[in-house]
């Protein structure tokens, strides 16, 4: 099971918690993770903790790939909701488009996929996931 937390911010968890289970499956994401919609002050920490970047950030993924006695755990994953309202605002989308993307860019990352080091895979696959939601 896939976990959506997000205390401060007033999101429709059933809606993103199908897409979740949705694209999940797509990939094959068997197992647990938990993806975290939180502030800019936590993004930042995190951010500068354990990638050494002083800054908010969109999303990070923490990957654990653990078989845990109640089943096997992939990962954390954060949302910056401040970062997302921005980038939504800058490219003229709603903010449920792009907290859904950052969901699917998460899962992707949970999943083993690096947008830095392959040739565009991860971001063709990316908008094909976005698409099917359609």
């Amino acid at each position: 099971m896939i976990e959506l937390i997000s205390e401060e911010y007033i999101i429709d968890k059933s809606k993103y918690n199908k897409i979740i289970s949705f694209i999940a499956s797509d990939l094959d994401l068997t197992g647990n993770a938990t993806i975290k919609i939180g502030d800019e002050k936590e993004s930042r920490a995190l951010n500068k903790q354990f990638r050494k970047i002083d800054t908010s950030t969109d999303v990070l993924t923490f990957i654990s790939n653990e078989e845990l006695p109640d089943g096997y755990y992939h990962g954390d994953i954060f949302i910056c909701y401040q970062v997302l309202i921005k980038q939504a605002k800058e490219a003229a989308i709603s903010e449920e488009l792009e907290l859904t993307t950052l969901i699917i860019h998460g899962l992707l990352h949970l999943k083993g996929y690096d947008h830095e080091t392959d040739s565009g895979e991860m971001l063709k696959l990316q908008q094909k996931l976005l698409d099917n939601l359609d």
